[in-house]
């Protein structure tokens, strides 16, 4: 029986530019069994001129009839990757960058760990222009990163997550039947991640930690993760949803882990962060806002 094809989603908001290198990267790959497919959930039609100028039949375009955000936009990601027949996929940012091997890497990786909802690359980072970049965020990251694990299960898998999300949500490639639908609880903007990785744990489900470096992501000024580090929606949705996966944790006995989410150190030290930041542009309504989220039980 011929494998599926592996799934390559894009939701798409803007800059038509990156997302044609995006694109590119995808059909840069040493494996060639996939199908990419652009959701495009922005108010012009840039994507279709992108997907046009590529020229290959296994990059197609989906658009939106009515703008979903980016919650229902992901969501609309998984159903177009089970609708070509993928039991395997990722949902690739516009404008980040796969390595030639992330596919095979990947497809490898889910064969050898099928009980495994997802996996879970190492990255390089980038800048705008793609050059190697690592800003002190994507340092922590990497300090982060368990040496000695090779998968996230259970009370200390949840309790590593809640200490800090060491791994980048567009770079993990996803098992589809291990998973609950909605993948994507549309009650956050920032960290969808976490709650649906916290989500896979807590129900038992695990998470494979590849330490291949397959995968680029992309931190440039015009990003919706740069633009909200300018205010304290990210750090406020943190602490929210590590509380609530703290409860979680309690409600199974898992004491550790509910600990972790009750501390959550890195959001903490995030926030102060913040308090430096917004001191030195001289936003003092945004250094009061970083403090109280720093110091919020």
């Amino acid at each position: 029986m011929p494998a599926r094809p592996y799934a390559v989603t894009v939701p798409y908001y803007a800059n038509p530019g990156y997302l044609r290198e995006t694109l590119d990267s995808v059909v840069a790959q040493t494996d060639a069994d996939w199908i990419c497919v652009v959701v495009d959930d922005s108010p012009d039609d840039s994507a279709a001129a992108v997907v046009a100028a590529v020229g290959d039949p296994r990059v197609r375009l989906r658009r939106n009839p009515t703008t979903l955000g980016v919650a229902g936009n992901f969501n609309r990601c998984v159903d177009a990757a089970i609708e070509i027949g993928s039991e395997l996929g990722v949902i690739l940012h516009a404008d980040d960058l796969l390595e030639p091997s992330y596919v095979a890497t990947m497809r490898a990786a889910h064969a050898a760990h099928p009980d495994a909802a997802a996996v879970a690359p190492r990255v390089t980072v980038v800048d705008h222009a793609g050059h190697p970049h690592l800003p002190l965020p994507d340092r922590v990251k990497g300090w982060l990163w368990p040496r000695r694990l090779e998968r996230l299960e259970g009370e200390r898998g949840l309790q590593l997550l809640l200490r800090g999300q060491f791994f980048y949500c567009p770079a993990v490639s996803y098992r589809w039947a291990a998973l609950e639908r909605p993948m994507w609880d549309d009650r956050w903007r920032q960290v969808m991640d976490l709650v649906l990785y916290g989500r896979i744990l807590l129900a038992g489900g695990s998470i494979e930690l590849e330490p291949s470096r397959v995968f680029r992501y992309r931190r440039h000024a015009a990003s919706e993760t740069q633009q909200n580090s300018l205010t304290t929606t990210r750090t406020d949705e943190e602490n929210a949803a590590c509380r609530e996966l703290a409860a979680a944790a309690a409600a199974r006995g898992w004491r550790r882990a509910a600990r972790a989410g009750q501390v959550r150190l890195t959001v903490r030290l995030q926030s102060v962060l913040q308090v430096l930041v917004a001191l030195g542009h001289g936003r003092p309504h945004m250094a009061v806002a970083a403090l109280r989220a720093a110091l919020r039980p």
